[in-house]
């Protein structure tokens, strides 16, 4: 981090101030490289710049109040709210595709009728020879796969020990 003030002296508080300000920048998870800081004084008027980059690229907002402190803590608003804007454009807000198990919801049942619940399982894709890998060796277990070759739906089936069933829906 490089401060640089123009027609002010860098104090080692305000050094301190802009230093633990910029460290709750933190919490964004990014890595903000070439950071500088520009402080001025023209007549009353105290302004703050900074410049950086942010995975490539260019960062920069300015700030200005009557006193230094204030513009610094407005300055971080700024530069924080900038990266949060950037993070959310890159932010995926589409609902996660792998689940392992999707439940349905059900509508209200009368008590007369059973309770089902559905569970859709996550189908994989797979070769004809994974699939009879991930079958478990007890009879009547079921593996759903979508066979990697043709992109359909596959059902493996063991029938007992030494037979397995390939269903094709």
């Amino acid at each position: 981090m490089k401060i640089t003030g123009r027609h002010l002296v860098i104090t080692p508080a305000l050094r301190q101030h802009i230093e633990s300000r910029f460290e709750r920048l933190v919490r964004y998870e990014v890595t903000l490289s070439h950071l500088e800081v520009i402080l001025g004084v023209s007549k009353l008027q105290h302004s703050a710049e900074v410049v950086c980059t942010m995975q490539g690229r260019r960062i920069q907002a300015k700030a200005s109040t009557l006193e230094m402190y204030a513009t610094i803590d407005q300055l971080v608003d700024r530069l924080g709210a900038q990266i949060r804007k950037h993070k959310e454009r890159q932010a995926d807000h589409k609902e996660p595709t792998k689940r392992s198990v999707r439940k349905i919801p059900r509508p209200a049942l009368r008590k007369e009728e059973e309770e089902l619940e559905v569970i859709r399982p996550v189908r994989a894709v797979l070769t004809l020879e994974d699939a009879k890998r991930r079958l478990d060796p007890l009879p009547g277990s079921l593996v759903v796969f979508t066979a990697l070759s043709s992109g359909k739906l596959q059902i493996l089936q063991r029938i007992d020990r030494d037979r397995v069933v390939l269903i094709d829906p």
